[in-house]
């Protein structure tokens, strides 16, 4: 490959290969002022018709040309996990060339991923969930899309797979007794650890959401608008909700709030105590010396309490669950919940706390037996 200047803007690459025995030329022209903008410009074109020309492109040769686009405009830890699958992709379907790639292959792939033995930590056999299944086919769907849609491939094999069926367990939430332990052991924490359980269990707040808090004044309203993360390299990153629904705004309870100033007088008798130590993080939620507190560090500090306190291990997403729970339980409708809750539709709070509203079918069945009972009336009335 070649590439010559052709004006100010403008640059022309030619590319030659030989295709089924014959010389063919490639040639395209790319808008840019700075030549070695050019250059990648043109190398990335040039893997595109390396992969279109060649009959026994692999499946990483054609996961590598699309990847770019795949994972344009997502944040570092969903990347992660797209690179995740496609180096599952790779590792288990990459000796089939590309172009030969079938629905039925692809379904045959699917069945032995769901049956296949990996290594865990714990060295117990297990197998891939459906979940990681279905995440896995997706990126490989979207990888061959992209594919399509530049002409490196005449059609898709992703349609028409039957893909493994995932049983969502009901949400776990704490027993009576157990809530009863957790909040009245609340005062016996630190303040930090205190105030980031208030938040999910009585704000039914996500833990991303929690530490994404300012250190600012808070009132009995809090606009919930972004989350923070951190990548499996140590990179923070913030973001904002996937749909505006997750944009809301949560009632800080009185005690809460109250909690909160405490918090914030802390950590200002906190940078007077230790001075030039104190890192001053600009997030609500700090480790001991100011930092931000790492997202893993949430999941330990919750596991050393619900120890502590005798209870089961719990998770930090089971104490949102159990604010859920208990607002369900007031009577609180099912939209209205979903509101609270932050999620995209009511359908998405029906899925994870179906028992919460069995009683709907009962009232359903009380209602039919009502009418039951007034046909029946208005029958014998007539007779």
């Amino acid at each position: 490959m070649y590439i010559i200047k052709l004006s100010t803007n403008k640059y022309r690459a030619t590319l030659s290969k030989t295709v089924n025995g014959k010389r063919k030329r490639y040639t395209k022209t790319f808008t840019t002022s700075k030549k070695k903008d050019a250059v990648k410009m043109a190398q990335e074109w040039e893997s595109t018709i390396m992969c279109k020309v060649s009959t026994d492109c692999s499946i990483s040769e054609l996961l590598d040309v699309v990847w770019s686009t795949v994972i344009k405009n997502k944040s570092p830890n969903t990347v992660d996990g797209y690179t995740l699958c496609k180096e599952r992709i790779v590792k288990t379907l990459d000796d089939i060339p590309a172009r030969d790639l079938s629905p039925r292959i692809i379904q045959h792939w699917i069945d032995k991923l769901s049956n296949s033995e990996i290594k865990s930590i714990s060295r117990n056999k297990r197998t891939y969930s459906p979940k990681t299944i279905k995440e896995t086919y997706f990126v490989l769907s979207r990888c061959f899309s992209v594919a399509v849609a530049w002409e490196l491939l005449p059609s898709s094999p992703c349609h028409d797979i039957v893909l493994p069926i995932n049983n969502k367990k009901e949400a776990h939430i704490l027993s009576p007794n157990d809530l009863s332990l957790f909040i009245n052991g609340l005062d016996t924490l630190p303040l930090d650890s205190k105030v980031l359980f208030e938040l999910a269990l009585f704000c039914s707040l996500r833990r991303g959401e929690i530490l994404g808090i300012k250190d600012e004044p808070i009132g009995s309203k809090i606009v919930i608008d972004k989350a923070r993360y951190r990548t499996k390299h140590g990179i923070d990153f913030v973001k904002e909700p996937k749909t505006k629904s997750g944009i809301r705004i949560c009632s800080i309870p009185d005690f809460v709030k109250s909690d909160i100033e405490n918090l914030r007088n802390y950590h200002n008798d906190e940078k007077k105590r230790l001075r030039s130590a104190w890192i001053n993080s600009s997030y609500l939620i700090k480790a001991a010396d100011g930092s931000p507190i790492a997202p893993h560090a949430v999941g330990q500090r919750l596991t050393r309490y619900a120890k502590k306190i005798g209870i089961d291990h719990v998770t930090f997403h089971q104490l949102r669950h159990t604010y859920a729970s208990i607002v369900a339980s007031s009577g609180t409708d099912l939209v209205t919940l979903s509101q609270l809750m932050g999620h995209s539709n009511k359908s998405t709070t029906l899925s994870i706390y179906t028992h919460l509203f069995k009683d709907e079918a009962e009232v359903g069945r009380n209602v039919a037996n009502m009418f039951d009972g007034m046909i029946q009336s208005m029958t014998k009335s007539h007779e």
